[in-house]
């Protein structure tokens, strides 16, 4: 669909290739396809309700998947992705998975089928045959921004950080509302990745648009201090008329497919070109391993064996160093996750600490307001008492995933840096020693980013559901005002103490398993070289009790497959010249 995905497949094809010849075989190549094909591009939707962002969603897809509503949405997230058939699942805050058909959809994201998100969904999973989301394009809808849901702006906000570009709705009619443009000015810093829509251009006279556009523009500019921003005037209506019933026509009059290109060349030159390259220098990491065995193995066998004996001593002596080196990596890789930990446990002290007393007081504030009018207010306290544990939970846990991210990002890129280093040293000593030139190292690059952490830290706390069992078994059923006011309060430390516990677990076992992939992911890759290495010497070694014809015959044989694999590698080399000059 586009030069994307023709680079895409090239690099698919040549990987599979590849891995058809035998010095290639095993998982390295097969990490590197399903790393190209399993990639997303992360698109967060923005905007207050009634701008038209189901209706964009839709013209995006091409058909009518969200429903279009009126009213305000829940703070229900809902992410759309590609899936050979139409598939949705609703996920509940509770741990539990349903699927559900088309028509119920509206039952669990709009506020009238799910008010004030009674049912508990924590977010809504659609899978959809869709070429927009073929491309690798992954949706994410959020809560409108500024709604009358205090929480959903909130949700909004948190995902920002985690996209590779954001599209926030505005129309021509009515103007930016005070809580959007209060929204803009908490996320100037993502304004890099941020494309704005003026949706509805067709409510307005074409010799208006002009005049509304450059309104719009000004507005954002002063909210968002910025020089430039890039704001395209479309119509989803017309978009969705045009592709759901064949009207060419009524496409173009809708301006989307302007739009739809340059945020598909954004995705793809911000990121596209780093998957590309990242698996391509992956492939060639590949090659000059096993060309590296070959070449070892093609010098070694035409060395006397007193001589080959010597090299293989020298080389043993290269490694012991080389092991040094690796062990320093893994300590200094242990501190930082240690280090991570440690500033986990601060913030997590510290946020209890705060919350528990700001809780305090709001309970004891809502206890009185309540009081006057509730006609069950032990009922009406505890729900009011989990959903506000809940919130506050939920929203710091996605700051500091945030925050998590960020640094987890920055130790892998140095443990991987660091790794690639030894990699490269262990490849040229070899050269070295059994004197056979050695093409430029090519490292894999540490292709991890920010939203690759934060989507192994997604699923919100675990526990909510045991949280509100426990505001419940807490409150005994007879008490009076006082008594229950007393209650209430001394019950915030503890709930709040005891969710804190599972959230510091929660935690501590994901970075162990995060540092643990860490760990096994680049150490395979020292570990698949120097075995490399020691198998042709072996080879070699075993060669020498051969007669001199069948050395010869073996010489060949080394000679023609190193050149076939070095015919692949120029060809990795060419395609990689065209994506450079693709996305340049």
């Amino acid at each position: 669909m586009g030069t994307y995905r023709e680079l895409q497949d090239a690099l698919e094809r040549q990987l599979q290739q590849l891995a058809q010849l035998p010095e290639l075989k095993g998982p390295n190549l097969q990490r590197l396809m399903d790393k190209l094909r399993t990639n997303r591009f992360n698109l967060v939707v923005l905007g207050a309700f009634k701008r038209g962002k189901s209706t964009l969603i839709n013209a995006l897809l091409g058909e009518a998947v969200l429903p279009t509503a009126i009213v305000p949405l829940t703070s229900v997230v809902t992410i759309l992705g590609y899936g050979e058939s139409l598939k949705i699942m609703v996920h509940f805050q509770n741990g539990q998975t349903r699927e559900i058909t088309q028509p119920e959809l509206a039952d669990y994201i709009t506020e009238k089928g799910n008010p004030h998100n009674q049912k508990g969904v924590r977010e809504v999973e659609i899978e959809y045959p869709c070429e927009y989301l073929k491309d690798g394009v992954r949706i994410i809808d959020t809560p409108g921004v500024g709604s009358v849901y205090s929480h959903n702006t909130d949700v909004a906000y948190n995902y920002l950080p985690q996209v590779d570009a954001a599209i926030f709705v505005v129309t021509v009619d009515p103007p930016l509302s005070a809580a959007e443009q209060e929204f803009l000015k908490d996320i100037r810093e993502y304004v890099h990745k941020l494309f704005f829509v003026l949706n509805k251009i067709d409510y307005v006279e074409t010799g208006d648009r002009q005049e509304a556009l450059d309104f719009t523009t000004a507005v954002l500019k002063e909210n968002l201090s910025a020089d430039r921003v890039m704001i395209f005037p479309i119509s989803a209506k017309l978009a969705m008329a045009g592709k759901s019933n064949g009207h060419p026509e009524y496409l173009k009059s809708s301006q989307l497919p302007v739009f739809e290109e340059h945020l598909r060349q954004f995705l793809y030159q911000e990121k596209g070109r780093v998957l590309l390259i990242s698996c391509l220098n992956g492939a060639l990491k590949t090659i000059t391993d096993s060309t590296l065995g070959l070449k070892v193995e093609r010098q070694a066998s035409g060395l006397p064996l007193q001589e080959l004996e010597e090299k293989i001593a020298r080389f043993n002596l290269e490694l012991q160093g080389l092991e040094k080196e690796r062990e320093m990596s893994l300590l200094l890789l242990d501190g930082r996750v240690k280090g991570v930990i440690k500033d986990l446990d601060a913030d997590l002290e510290a946020f209890k600490r705060e919350t528990t007393a700001r809780l305090r007081r709001e309970v004891e504030q809502t206890f009185h307001q309540k009081s006057r009018l509730a006609g069950d207010l032990r009922k009406e306290m505890e729900e009011y008492l989990f959903s506000a544990l809940r919130d506050v939970f939920i929203t710091w846990r996605r700051q500091e995933i945030d925050k998590l991210s960020q640094t987890l990002t920055a130790t892998h890129q140095e443990f991987a840096g660091r790794i690639n280093a030894i990699l490269e040293r262990l490849a040229q000593s070899t050269a070295r020693i059994f004197d056979f030139s050695l093409r430029g190292f090519a490292a894999e690059e540490a292709f991890t980013e920010l939203s690759s952490f934060w989507f192994r830290f997604k699923d919100d706390p675990v526990g909510l559901e045991i949280l509100q069992m426990t505001v419940t078994s807490l409150l005994p059923r007879a008490l009076t005002k006082g008594l229950l006011l007393k209650k209430l309060l001394e019950n915030v430390t503890e709930l709040v103490d005891k969710h804190c516990g599972r959230l510091r677990y929660d935690f501590h076992q994901k970075l162990q398993e995060i540092a643990r992939d860490f760990r096994q992911t680049w150490l395979a890759k020292i570990d698949d070289t120097t075995q490399s290495i020691r198998e042709a010497l072996e080879r070699a070694r075993t060669q020498k009790q051969s007669s001199t014809q069948a050395t010869k015959e073996k010489t060949g044989e080394l000679d023609r497959r190193l050149e076939e694999i070095l015919q692949a590698e120029a060809q990795l080399l060419a395609l990689k010249d065209r994506i450079e000059a693709t996305f340049h």
